[in-house]
């Protein structure tokens, strides 16, 4: 409402005759209205824009510009259009009362005037004034409002949508995460060096100290780090893992903090980074040598600041992050070389984790491969139930120069070659990593499996899949195709047909490999 809503109506009174206005002043100032006069259209115009009159009560004729040309040049004037005008006229010709209208006047009286004529017209049009302003008013109320609520709307779908983006992407993060972690979460072993390993663990869980995890690979640090983290209070939010070696330096940083659409060729949508993935819970970070020295920059920032800012953005983004780093390296070195930042790894190296070597705890060993064992067992669907007393012989000898994962490898290989339910090594076990065997069917009996080549190890080396294929196919080319039956491949096998069919689709073996047609 405006202030003259809440004060007594203004009535601007246009006429040159003066016993006019002094009637006119006397009647609307017993109605309680505040008179205004003026004695022509110029005065008139010029006091409307300034006083803004509730109502102008106007003569139609008047020396210079006439009521009909100063009508117009009111309802011309934003400022004054809304302000209704009745005309005071003598002339009771039809004509006039037309152009009147046409000029944009509300109405008329006649002169001479008929008091309550003219109070029962003014009151008339200032009611329908104040009710036009109250609903104007209403309807700027209303706009604002609705302007609000849609504001509100806005930002609350687009935070809706952030939030769908970041559950759909954390899914599919933790969709993987199951996939190849669902047999792999545990810490395994009783050796001292282990124990160790484990009262660090304790001992850090519980509090949001950044670890650096060092260790050669595949000694098994993101265990580590997954049983810190599952130990600690943000074990209810998620673990989330970079391998900064597996990310090119133009996508670490895109990886790490995520980007906005648009922010670089090929950015068609927001990214979630992995900092966000992991707000409330931890980050690990494998390999962390490998970060290129500006993105090291920008880590130290959310380390010491907590916040970030996404690729083509400018507004920073908190977090609640505990971060977890492993390497394989020796940092200090690469600090020393200029490789990696001085005051990144003194932030990083809060509590430090060495993890040991396998060689350094051999009582681990034969866990480990019963370990490992049962589990390749479950997934080959194999009856695997115990490794032979030469076997494991063989394994505590070898020094395992790719640790926990150079012995779980062997172990599947050993599996997949193995019958009944003693797992064999037929096989020397040679200090350096080797997966090339030839496959062969031994002509000496249907159960004879593949055997390993000692020479075959070398560039066109085979992966253990392959490895398990040809053999597939060996024995399903000395059946003849037969499947199922005492003298059948699943039978040669030692597994289900059922688990045969399984492998063979799994495998991509299809007739025309073992019979050629």
């Amino acid at each position: 409402m405006s202030a003259r809503d809440t004060s007594a109506p203004s009535v601007l009174v246009v006429d040159d005759t003066p016993t006019n206005v002094s009637v006119l002043l006397e009647v609307l100032g017993r109605e309680g209205c505040r008179v205004l006069v003026a004695r022509d259209g110029d005065s008139a115009l010029e006091q409307s824009q300034y006083a803004r009159p509730d109502l102008v009560l106007l003569d139609v004729m008047m020396p210079g510009m006439d009521g009909f040309e100063t009508c117009r040049r009111l309802k011309r004037d934003p400022r004054t259009a809304g302000i209704p005008v009745i005309f005071m006229t003598a002339l009771g010709d039809l004509e006039d009362k037309v152009k009147g209208f046409e000029a944009g006047g509300c109405d008329y009286v006649v002169k001479p005037f008929e008091h309550e004529e003219v109070l029962a017209r003014v009151r008339t049009h200032l009611q329908l004034r104040a009710l036009r302003d109250a609903l104007e008013d209403a309807n700027r109320q209303l706009e604002s409002r609705v302007e609000e609520r849609t504001a509100e709307l806005r930002r609350a779908l687009a935070e809706v949508e952030q939030l769908r983006n970041r559950l759909q992407q954390e899914n599919r993060y933790l969709k993987q995460e199951i996939g190849e972690h669902a047999d792999a979460r545990e810490i395994v072993g009783a050796s001292p060096a282990l124990r160790e390993v484990l009262r660090k663990v304790d001992l850090v869980a519980g509090t949001s100290s950044t670890v650096l995890v060092h260790g050669e690979t595949g000694t098994g640090k993101e265990l580590v780090a997954r049983a810190i983290h599952e130990r600690s209070p943000r074990r209810e939010r998620a673990l989330v893992k970079l391998n900064c070696s597996a990310i090119s330096a133009g996508l670490v940083e895109s990886e790490l903090f995520g980007h906005l659409k648009g922010a670089f060729t090929g950015a068609g949508e927001r990214r979630i980074g992995r900092f966000e993935l992991a707000d409330g819970g931890t980050l690990f970070l494998d390999e962390v040598s490998e970060l290129p020295l500006d993105t090291q920059t920008k880590l130290l920032r959310v380390l010491q600041e907590g916040e970030f800012e996404p690729v083509g953005s400018s507004k920073p983004i908190r977090v609640d992050v505990r971060v977890i780093a492993a390497t394989n390296r020796d940092l200090q070195s690469d600090v020393s070389a200029g490789r990696f930042r001085s005051d990144l790894f003194y932030r990083l190296n809060v509590f430090p984790i060495e993890v040991p070597p396998l060689r350094e705890r051999p009582q681990d060993i034969p866990i480990l491969a019963r370990h490992f064992l049962a589990r390749s067992a479950r997934r080959l669907g194999k009856p695997l139930q115990r490794i032979s007393a030469e076997a494991l012989a063989r394994l505590a000898a070898h020094s395992w120069p790719g640790n926990i994962r150079d012995l779980q490898n062997t172990i599947e290989r050993a599996a997949i070659l193995s019958q009944g339910e003693e797992l064999q090594i037929d096989w020397e076990l040679d200090p350096a990593p080797r997966n090339c065997f030839t496959p062969a069917v031994s002509g000496n009996g249907a159960n004879s499996p593949v055997e390993p080549s000692r020479d075959a190890a070398g560039p066109g080396a085979l992966t253990l899949e392959e490895i398990e294929r040809q053999h597939v196919i060996a024995v399903l080319r000395r059946t003849h195709g037969v499947i199922e039956g005492p003298h059948g491949a699943a039978r040669l096998l030692d597994l289900k047909p059922s688990t045969t069919r399984f492998r063979m689709k799994k495998l991509g073996i299809r007739r025309e490999h073992y019979l050629g047609t």
